[in-house]
Protein backbone atom coordinates (compact mmCIF):
# COMPACT_ATOMS: atom_id res chain seq x y z
CA UNK A 1 0.00 0.00 0.00
CA UNK A 2 2.78 2.05 0.76
CA UNK A 3 4.36 1.87 -2.55
CA UNK A 4 1.31 2.91 -4.42
CA UNK A 5 1.23 5.25 -2.12
CA UNK A 6 4.23 6.37 -3.03
CA UNK A 7 3.76 6.21 -7.00
CA UNK A 8 0.62 8.39 -7.06
CA UNK A 9 -2.17 5.28 -7.20
CA UNK A 10 -3.50 5.59 -4.10
CA UNK A 11 -4.19 9.39 -2.67
CA UNK A 12 -4.46 8.33 0.83
CA UNK A 13 -4.36 4.85 2.43
CA UNK A 14 -7.01 4.00 5.10
CA UNK A 15 -7.65 0.66 7.73
CA UNK A 16 -10.31 -1.24 8.94
CA UNK A 17 -11.45 -2.24 12.26
CA UNK A 18 -7.99 -1.83 14.12
CA UNK A 19 -7.51 -1.32 17.34
CA UNK A 20 -5.10 0.79 19.14
CA UNK A 21 -2.57 -1.68 19.35
CA UNK A 22 -2.76 -2.73 15.53
CA UNK A 23 -2.24 1.07 15.28
CA UNK A 24 1.15 0.95 17.36
CA UNK A 25 1.96 -2.04 15.70
CA UNK A 26 1.87 -0.76 11.80
CA UNK A 27 3.61 2.59 13.07
CA UNK A 28 6.22 0.53 14.14
CA UNK A 29 6.46 -1.10 10.45
CA UNK A 30 5.28 1.44 8.30
CA UNK A 31 6.30 5.11 7.29
CA UNK A 32 3.08 6.16 6.37
CA UNK A 33 -0.10 6.42 8.93
CA UNK A 34 -3.37 5.57 7.53
CA UNK A 35 -5.88 8.52 6.95
CA UNK A 36 -8.88 6.71 7.88
CA UNK A 37 -9.56 3.82 10.80
CA UNK A 38 -12.99 2.39 9.63
CA UNK A 39 -14.74 0.93 12.95
CA UNK A 40 -17.79 -0.10 14.11
CA UNK A 41 -19.24 3.03 16.32
CA UNK A 42 -22.74 3.66 17.43
CA UNK A 43 -24.71 4.65 20.37
CA UNK A 44 -23.97 1.12 21.91
CA UNK A 45 -20.34 0.84 21.06
CA UNK A 46 -19.19 4.85 21.09
CA UNK A 47 -15.30 3.44 21.12
CA UNK A 48 -14.23 7.10 22.54
CA UNK A 49 -10.86 5.62 23.63
CA UNK A 50 -10.22 3.76 20.15
CA UNK A 51 -12.00 7.48 18.58
CA UNK A 52 -9.59 9.76 20.36
CA UNK A 53 -6.39 7.48 19.96
CA UNK A 54 -7.15 8.33 16.15
CA UNK A 55 -7.65 11.91 16.92
CA UNK A 56 -4.58 12.38 18.19
CA UNK A 57 -2.50 10.64 15.55
CA UNK A 58 -4.11 12.28 12.76
CA UNK A 59 -6.62 9.51 11.59
CA UNK A 60 -9.88 10.11 10.83
CA UNK A 61 -12.96 7.89 11.87
CA UNK A 62 -14.87 6.54 10.21
CA UNK A 63 -18.57 4.84 11.75
CA UNK A 64 -19.57 1.55 9.99
CA UNK A 65 -22.99 0.49 11.26
CA UNK A 66 -23.53 3.81 12.61
CA UNK A 67 -27.02 2.98 13.68
CA UNK A 68 -26.25 -0.82 14.78
CA UNK A 69 -27.96 -2.24 12.53
CA UNK A 70 -31.21 -0.21 13.45
CA UNK A 71 -31.26 -1.88 16.82
CA UNK A 72 -30.85 1.66 18.09
CA UNK A 73 -33.30 3.70 16.69
CA UNK A 74 -36.39 2.36 18.75
CA UNK A 75 -34.04 3.16 22.37
CA UNK A 76 -35.58 5.25 24.47
CA UNK A 77 -33.63 8.49 24.70
CA UNK A 78 -32.98 8.25 20.84
CA UNK A 79 -36.54 8.25 20.15
CA UNK A 80 -37.20 11.09 22.94
CA UNK A 81 -34.40 13.25 21.14
CA UNK A 82 -36.24 12.49 17.81
CA UNK A 83 -39.41 13.97 18.91
CA UNK A 84 -37.75 16.55 20.70
CA UNK A 85 -36.20 17.93 17.43
CA UNK A 86 -38.76 16.69 15.81
CA UNK A 87 -36.48 14.52 13.13
CA UNK A 88 -36.26 10.68 12.66
CA UNK A 89 -34.29 8.76 15.35
CA UNK A 90 -31.70 7.76 12.45
CA UNK A 91 -31.21 11.64 11.81
CA UNK A 92 -30.43 11.66 15.29
CA UNK A 93 -28.11 9.30 16.00
CA UNK A 94 -26.18 10.42 12.19
CA UNK A 95 -26.39 14.06 13.52
CA UNK A 96 -24.75 12.74 17.00
CA UNK A 97 -21.86 11.39 15.11
CA UNK A 98 -20.95 14.10 12.84
CA UNK A 99 -21.07 16.57 15.62
CA UNK A 100 -19.06 14.28 17.50
CA UNK A 101 -16.57 14.19 14.36
CA UNK A 102 -17.13 11.01 13.09
CA UNK A 103 -16.85 9.99 8.94
CA UNK A 104 -20.56 8.54 8.43
CA UNK A 105 -22.24 6.91 5.23
CA UNK A 106 -25.29 5.63 6.37
CA UNK A 107 -26.10 2.21 3.81
CA UNK A 108 -29.91 2.41 2.38
CA UNK A 109 -31.44 2.18 -0.89
CA UNK A 110 -34.65 3.61 -0.31
CA UNK A 111 -34.71 7.13 -2.07
CA UNK A 112 -36.86 8.49 1.16
CA UNK A 113 -34.14 7.22 3.55
CA UNK A 114 -31.45 8.71 1.32
CA UNK A 115 -33.28 12.07 1.35
CA UNK A 116 -33.52 11.61 5.11
CA UNK A 117 -30.22 10.87 5.47
CA UNK A 118 -29.23 14.44 4.13
CA UNK A 119 -31.40 16.21 6.10
CA UNK A 120 -29.31 16.17 9.35
CA UNK A 121 -27.30 19.88 8.82
CA UNK A 122 -30.37 21.87 9.89
CA UNK A 123 -30.17 21.15 13.53
CA UNK A 124 -27.57 20.49 16.04
CA UNK A 125 -28.26 18.65 19.28
CA UNK A 126 -27.84 20.08 22.61
CA UNK A 127 -24.76 19.29 24.60
CA UNK A 128 -27.40 17.40 27.29
CA UNK A 129 -28.99 15.03 23.84
CA UNK A 130 -24.94 14.48 23.05
CA UNK A 131 -23.86 13.74 26.39
CA UNK A 132 -27.46 11.58 27.11
CA UNK A 133 -26.62 9.48 23.50
CA UNK A 134 -23.36 8.58 24.56
CA UNK A 135 -24.26 7.41 27.82
CA UNK A 136 -26.00 4.69 26.01
CA UNK A 137 -22.76 2.65 25.05
CA UNK A 138 -23.16 -0.96 26.35
CA UNK A 139 -20.05 -2.21 24.74
CA UNK A 140 -21.86 -4.14 22.31
CA UNK A 141 -21.32 -5.08 18.97
CA UNK A 142 -23.11 -5.82 15.82
CA UNK A 143 -20.03 -7.21 13.55
CA UNK A 144 -16.97 -9.37 14.96
CA UNK A 145 -14.76 -7.87 17.66
CA UNK A 146 -11.40 -7.30 15.58
CA UNK A 147 -9.21 -9.19 18.42
CA UNK A 148 -11.19 -12.15 17.89
CA UNK A 149 -11.93 -12.56 14.33
CA UNK A 150 -10.92 -15.33 12.43
CA UNK A 151 -13.34 -15.58 9.44
CA UNK A 152 -11.08 -17.15 6.75
CA UNK A 153 -13.17 -17.03 3.60
CA UNK A 154 -13.34 -20.93 1.97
Amino acid sequence: MEELYRAGTARSIGVSNFQAHHLNRLAAETTITPAVNQIEVHPYLTQDELRAYDREHGIATEAWSPIAQGLVLDDETITRIAGNTGKTPAQVVLRWHIQRGDIVFPKSVTRTRVEENFAIFDFELSDEDMTAITSLDKGHRTGPDPDTFDYVPA
